[in-house]
């Protein structure tokens, strides 16, 4: 896919997403790479373009000159957690299509849109392992305790051990470092996956999964009723409809099913199921990213 530029137009310096979209996109061992873009004057509107971009940039602009140059383009939305993005472009043809993290309502069904999940943060896969070696943690967690997280510690507080971390915020100065987290997950059988401050979904539910754990999580918020639940909105576009990680309607149900699990002696068939599921998720992901990007690629001999 030689007549494709694959532009991030971004103000954030630590590419945070990077790890993860090289994967998902399928660029390691190809002749692809991602340009970064931090200044309009940086864009190229050469060829048909797929467009990274989050709210927090001006990203439309360089959208208008791929149209004005008479170019297609796709686009991977990488932030929208408030399901405020009104997507209008869409509708013009030279739109091919939109990946999007975070289930938005409206565009389940659109026909341009496939929605994945958020993937894990930049260089937490250097720092996994991969052992074989026993688990000593039942569960861990950490996060900023504020809301129904205060609830879920408490419920799971007499399940041991395990281990938490609070922090004041989202990548904060007194959060674990990458290495730490990767190595509290790898010693954890479970990872408690609370939704996000301001959506269900969360980079900890990803990384639980890439680190070999067992993700426990709730089905769904009032602000989003998606049945049979959120997470199975979000893994709708990988045709992978049966999701082994724990999910129920609330806390305590969450607790009893971990139990379940573990007195049932079930741990270890399920977090085979799991990763089992993981892998299958995001090749499919990468799958059909990769023929988006050739239907792309084909645009530019219309």
């Amino acid at each position: 896919m030689k007549n494709i530029n694959i532009q991030w137009v971004t103000r954030d310096s630590t590419l945070f997403e990077l790890d993860w979209l090289k994967e998902v996109i399928g660029i390691d061992g190809t002749d692809m790479d991602i340009h970064v873009v931090n200044h309009f004057e940086e864009f190229e509107t050469n060829e048909n373009s797929l467009v990274i971009c989050s709210h927090a940039v001006n990203y439309r602009v360089c959208l208008d000159a791929l149209r004005q140059n008479g170019k297609h383009y796709g686009v991977f939305l990488l932030s929208d957690e408030n399901l405020a993005e009104q997507c209008e472009w869409l509708h013009d043809p030279g739109c091919v299509f939109c990946i999007r993290n975070y289930v938005h309502p409206m565009y389940v069904q659109h026909p341009k849109v496939m929605t994945i999940g958020l993937g894990y943060k930049r260089n937490f896969q250097e720092f996994l392992t991969r052992s074989t070696e026993e688990r000593q943690l039942l569960w861990s967690f950490a996060g900023t305790p504020h809301g129904e997280r205060k609830d879920m510690l408490e419920i799971f507080k007499d399940l041991r051990p395990h281990q938490t971390h609070n922090c004041s915020g989202f990548g904060a100065a007194d959060s674990l470092t990458t290495r730490g987290y990767a190595e509290m997950l790898e010693n954890s059988k479970f990872a408690l996956c609370p939704p996000g401050q301001d959506s269900m979904d969360s980079f900890r539910l990803y990384e639980a999964l890439e680190a070999g754990c067992i993700p426990v999580t709730t089905a769904r918020t009032p602000r989003l009723p998606i049945y049979p639940s959120y997470w199975h909105g979000v893994m709708q576009s990988a045709e992978i409809y049966e999701i082994p990680f724990v999910i129920e309607d609330n806390w305590e149900k969450c607790l009893y099913e971990v139990k379940e699990i573990l007195y049932n002696n079930k741990y270890e068939e399920t977090r085979k199921r799991c990763r089992a599921f993981w892998q299958g998720v995001k090749r499919n992901w990468q799958y059909k990213i990769q023929g988006k990007l050739s239907l792309l690629d084909l645009k530019h001999v219309d």
